[in-house]
C-alpha cells in the first residue's frame, strides 16, 4: 500500500472514531478530547519514501524530473488548495523561487484571478502527469513481448582524500588533483617499482629537499624582518620606465578577464602618483597596487629564466613582493571597506595563484575576501541603496568586484576539492554591464546601453561567466559532498547542460579575447572530467559507458589544444594560473590504464622500503575484478603486485581513443614541464605526471607489434627508464640555468648526478633480471595490435631542445636496486607544502 493510500485510511479511521464526532466525550462533551489534523506533507511522497531532500517544486521537484521519476512525483493534494504555495522556504531554508511560471505571474499579490489560474494550471499538469502514469498502468497490465530493461547502475567508489591522524589531517574532494593522485593506486605501484631502479634520483630527492627546507627556513627568518610599513612599499617600486611596461602588460592581460581596476581612473592616478614625489603617505595605497602588479606580471614573459636553487628569480622576486604587502594589508583597518581596499584583496589572490605562492592557503584567503564582501554588503544589488548614497561608477564597479570574487572563490573550490561558500547564497546583484572602461568615468550621471554579449569588451568575460556561475556552483557542491547519489542519467543530464553552455559561448573576433574566450570554456569543460571519469574506466565492462570515454578523451584534446592555441601566442598566465594541465594528464592516464589490456609482472626481489607512517588513510586498493584475483594477491605486508597496460586490440573505438590519449599525454607533459622551468616549483607534479605517461604503452608504430611484450622485464625496464629520463633532464636544466653556479643547490647536485657513471651504449641496467620471472612472471588477457598514430590532433613538439652541459654523467643511467633506507612517502609528499 502506497503512503498516500496509508494516510488516507488513517485519517478515515480518525474520523471516524468516538472521539471524533457522535461520542459523548467528543467534542459536545466536557472531557472530550480535541481531533487533531494531520500535518501537511510538504515533501513530495516518492522523495519521502526514499528519505532523499526535496526540493518542494510544484508539480515535479528536481529530483525526480533530473532521475526520470516525474510520473512517480505527487504531493499531498491539501498542498494545491493554497494559492501562495510558492510563499513558503526550500528544506534549506531558502527562498522557494523556482516553481513554473515564476516569471509570469507575482504570487507575493493577494489577486484571487492570479491564484485561480495558478490552480487551473498545476491541476492540469496534475492531470497529465495521472494520465501517463495511468496509461504505465495499463501497460504493466497488458505487457508486450518486449521487457523494458532498465540498465543496472554501477557501484561507484567515493574518490576523496581524507587522511592524516589527529588533527593532523586534510581532506580533499573529487574536483581536487591531490584526491586524483592519491586514489590512483596504479600509478603509485609503478612509482615505487621506478625508484628502485635508479638510485640516483634518491640522491636527486635529497638534494631537491634539503635545500627546500633550508630556503623555507631563510624565507621565515626573512618575514621576521617584514614590517609592511610605507617606506619598504615604496622602496619596493621599480623604476616608472619598467611599471609603464609592467602595468601594460597588466591590463592586457587579466583586466581582459577578471575586473579589478578601471583602466582610465588607473592611468589618471597613475600619472598624478608620478608627478608628486613617491613617499606620501597618502600614496602608500596606490604603492602597493603597483608593487603587486609587479608580482603578478613578473612571470608572465616566457623566457629561460634564471634559477636561484630551485625556484626562478622572477617568481623569488614576485613572492617577495607579495609578502611584503600582504603584511601591509593585514595591518590595514577593516571597519571602513572602501574600494581600494577590496582592489588590493583581488590584486593579492591573482598574485599568489598566477605564481603559485600559498596556494594551500587559497581556499581560505578566498572565503575570507568572499565574507569580507558579503558584510559590505556586495551580495545586494547597490541600485536598492537610496538615491545620492552611491555614485554610477560605485555602482558598476561593485557589480565587477562581487563577479570577480565570486569567481576567485569558485574556482579556489574546485581545485581543492571543498564546498564553495555561495552554495545556497541568496544574492540579487546584477549581471555587470557589458561596457568597455572608456565608456564611463567616476563622474558620470548615468551609464551607457550595455552592448549585446556578441560585442566584446573588458567587461564580457565577467557578464557572460555569471550565466554559467549557478551551474559550477551546483556541480562544485554536489561532486565533493560524500554522501552524493549521483546516477549516470545524472551524469548524462549535467554533461547535457555543459555542452549546451558551451555552445551558447559567443565567439569573439579580437585580439584581446584570447584568454576570456578560454577561460570561459576551460572552467566548464573541467567538470565533464570530473562526471565522466568513473564511467570512462568502466567502458570496457560495459559498452554503455563508452560515451564517457569518448567524452573524457575529447575533452582532453579540447583543453590541451586551447592551452597551445594561448602558447602560441605567448600567453602563460593561464597555465600558471590554473591546473587544467595536471587535471588532463592524470585523468586521461587512468582512464587510458582502465582501458588496455593488463598483464601481471613481479616486481623486484629487493625489499620494499619501510616507513612507519603511510601517506593514505585507506588499504591498499583492491584489483577490480576482471584483473587476475585472489590466487594473484600478494600478502598485505608485501606491495600490491604491478600490472601494466597493453595498447586493446578490439573494439576499434577503444584501441583508436587509446592510441589518440598517447599523443594528447606526450603533449600534456611537455606542457606542466614549461610551467615547471618558468615557475621553479610544481616538481612532485612533474614526477607523477611523467610516471602517468611513462607507466603507459609506448605509441604504435609500424615497426612496433605484439612481441614487444612477450618479454616483461624489457618492457617494466624501458617504461621506468623513459620516466626517470624526463625527471632528470628536468633537474640537468635547472642545474644548469642557476645564477650563481657556486651555490651550495648547485654543487650537491652536480656532484650526485657527477658521482654516477655514464651506462655503456646498450648495457641493461643492473638489476635481477631473473625476478621478474619472465613468462612465468606474466598473465595476458587478451592480444594486442598496433594501431598508428591518428594525424592531425594538432600537438606540436615542445620548443627548444636538450642542451649537453658538459657535465659528467648521463641520463640513461645504470639502474639499481639499493633504496638504502630511502622511504617512498617522503618523496610522494617531499613537495607538498606551500606550492601546492
Amino acid at each position: 500500500m502506497s503512503v498516500r493510500g496509508a494516510e488516507w485510511i488513517s485519517d478515515r479511521s480518525r474520523d471516524n472514531s468516538p472521539a471524533g464526532h457522535n461520542s459523548p466525550d467528543g467534542p459536545d462533551g466536557l472531557s472530550g478530547k480535541r481531533s487533531s489534523k494531520k500535518r501537511k506533507v510538504l515533501s513530495c511522497y516518492a522523495c519521502r519514501n526514499r528519505k532523499m531532500k526535496c526540493d518542494r517544486v510544484l508539480p515535479v521537484c528536481g529530483r525526480c524530473q533530473r532521475t526520470g521519476r516525474a510520473d512517480q512525483c505527487t504531493y499531498d493534494p491539501r498542498l494545491l488548495e493554497e494559492p501562495h504555495a510558492n510563499g513558503g522556504a526550500h528544506a534549506d531554508g531558502g527562498v522557494s523561487f523556482t516553481l513554473s511560471e515564476r516569471n509570469a505571474n507575482d504570487f507575493t499579490s493577494a489577486d484571487s484571478s492570479d491564484a485561480l489560474q495558478w490552480k487551473v494550471r498545476i491541476q492540469e499538469r496534475r492531470i497529465a502527469m495521472l494520465e501517463r502514469k495511468l496509461a504505465t498502468m495499463d501497460s504493466a497490465r497488458n505487457p508486450s513481448q518486449y521487457e523494458d530493461v532498465s540498465p543496472e547502475e554501477p557501484e561507484i567508489k567515493e574518490e576523496m582524500m581524507f587522511r592524516g591522524k589527529g588533527f593532523k589531517t586534510q581532506f580533499h574532494g573529487v574536483t581536487s588533483v591531490m584526491s586524483m593522485i592519491v586514489r590512483y593506486h596504479e600509478l603509485q605501484t609503478f612509482t615505487r617499482e621506478a625508484l628502485k631502479f635508479d638510485h640516483s634520483i634518491m640522491r636527486v630527492k635529497t638534494d631537491f629537499k634539503s635545500f627546500r627546507d633550508r630556503r623555507k627556513k631563510a624565507i621565515n627568518e626573512q618575514d621576521v624582518r617584514i614590517f609592511g610599513t610605507d617606506e619598504e612599499i615604496f622602496a619596493a617600486l621599480p623604476d616608472r620606465s619598467i611599471l609603464d611596461v609592467q602595468a601594460a602588460l597588466y591590463f592586457h592581460t587579466w583586466e581582459a578577464s577578471y575586473r579589478i581596476l578601471h583602466e582610465p581612473s588607473f592611468w589618471k592616478e597613475y600619472h598624478v602618483f608620478w608627478e608628486q614625489r613617491p613617499g606620501n603617505k597618502d600614496q602608500a595605497s596606490f604603492a602597493v597596487m603597483l608593487v603587486l602588479i609587479v608580482a603578478i606580471t613578473k612571470c608572465l614573459t616566457p623566457k629561460d629564466d634564471v634559477f636561484i636553487g630551485d625556484t626562478t628569480a622572477d617568481r623569488q622576486a614576485a613572492a617577495n613582493l607579495i609578502d611584503m604587502c600582504e603584511s601591509w594589508i593585514n595591518q590595514q583597518p577593516r571597519k571602513r571597506l572602501t574600494l581600494p581596499f577590496f582592489q588590493l584583496q583581488c590584486l593579492s589572490l591573482l598574485a599568489k595563484r598566477v605564481n603559485c605562492v600559498k596556494l594551500k592557503q587559497d581556499w581560505v584567503t578566498s572565503g575570507d575576501v568572499l565574507r569580507l564582501a558579503l558584510a559590505s554588503g556586495m551580495h545586494r544589488d547597490p541600485s536598492l541603496l537610496a538615491s545620492g548614497r552611491i555614485s554610477e561608477f560605485e555602482k558598476e564597479m561593485k557589480r565587477r568586484l562581487w563577479v570577480t570574487i565570486m569567481e576567485f572563490e569558485l574556482q579556489s573550490s574546485a581545485e581543492s576539492g571543498l564546498q564553495s561558500a555561495l552554495t545556497g547564497l541568496y544574492f540579487d546583484t546584477r549581471a555587470p554591464a557589458n561596457l568597455p572602461d572608456d565608456a564611463f568615468t567616476t563622474e558620470s550621471q548615468q551609464l551607457p546601453t550595455s552592448q549585446p554579449s556578441e560585442q566584446f569588451t573588458s567587461a564580457s568575460y565577467i557578464s557572460v561567466a555569471l550565466k554559467s556561475l549557478p551551474l559550477r556552483i551546483n556541480l562544485t557542491q554536489l561532486l565533493n559532498t560524500p554522501s552524493s547519489d549521483l546516477q549516470y542519467s545524472d551524469i548524462l543530464h549535467f554533461g547535457a547542460q555543459i555542452h549546451s553552455a558551451i555552445s551558447s559561448l559567443p565567439t569573439w573576433d579580437d585580439d584581446r579575447a584570447a584568454l576570456p574566450s578560454a577561460l570561459l570554456r576551460l572552467q566548464l569543460r573541467q567538470y565533464l572530467l570530473v562526471l565522466h571519469k568513473p564511467y570512462a574506466k568502466l567502458a570496457p565492462r560495459n559498452d554503455r559507458y563508452m560515451y564517457s570515454f569518448t567524452t573524457v578523451v575529447d575533452t582532453c584534446s579540447s583543453i590541451i589544444a586551447t592551452h597551445d592555441r594561448l602558447l602560441s601566442r605567448r600567453i602563460l598566465a593561464l597555465n600558471n594560473f590554473r591546473n587544467d594541465v595536471l587535471r588532463v594528464g592524470l585523468t586521461l592516464s587512468q582512464v587510458v590504464y582502465e582501458n588496455c589490456v593488463r598483464y601481471m609482472v613481479k616486481q623486484s626481489s629487493a625489499p620494499p622500503p619501510t616507513t612507519t607512517e603511510t601517506p593514505f588513510a585507506d588499504p591498499p586498493h583492491p584489483q577490480p575484478p576482471h584483473l587476475p584475483s585472489a590466487k594473484h594477491q600478494t600478502p598485505p605486508d608485501n606491495p600490491p603486485p604491478l600490472y601494466l597496460a597493453v595498447l586493446p586490440q578490439t573494439p576499434f573505438l577503444a584501441k583508436t581513443l587509446c592510441t589518440t590519449s598517447l599523443d594528447i599525454l606526450e603533449r600534456t607533459r611537455q606542457l606542466f614541464e614549461q610551467k615547471v622551468m618558468r615557475l621553479g616549483t610544481g616538481y612532485m607534479e612533474y614526477w607523477i605526471l611523467s610516471a602517468a605517461v611513462g607507466m603507459l604503452p609506448p605509441p604504435p608504430s609500424p615497426a612496433t607489434s605484439i612481441a614487444y611484450v612477450t618479454n616483461a622485464c624489457d618492457d617494466i625496464l624501458s617504461r621506468c627508464k623513459k620516466t626517470l629520463n624526463h625527471f632528470m633532464m628536468l633537474a640537468s636544466r635547472v642545474l644548469a640555468l642557476q645564477r650563481d653556479q657556486g651555490d651550495s643547490f648547485a654543487v650537491s647536485l652536480r656532484s650526485t648526478m657527477a658521482s654516477v657513471s655514464p651506462s655503456e651504449e646498450g648495457r641493461t641496467p643492473g638489476v635481477n633480471t631473473g625476478s621478474f620471472g619472465g613468462g612465468g612472471g606474466m598473465s595476458m588477457e587478451t592480444g594486442n595490435a598496433s594501431f598508428p598514430a591518428l594525424a592531425g590532433m594538432g600537438m606540436g613538439a615542445a620548443e627548444g631542445g636538450t642542451k649537453d652541459f658538459g657535465h659528467p654523467f648521463d641520463m640513461l643511467q645504470d639502474m639499481q636496486d639499493d633504496v638504502n633506507g630511502w622511504s617512498f612517502p617522503d618523496f610522494w609528499a617531499f613537495d607538498l607544502g606551500d606550492d601546492f
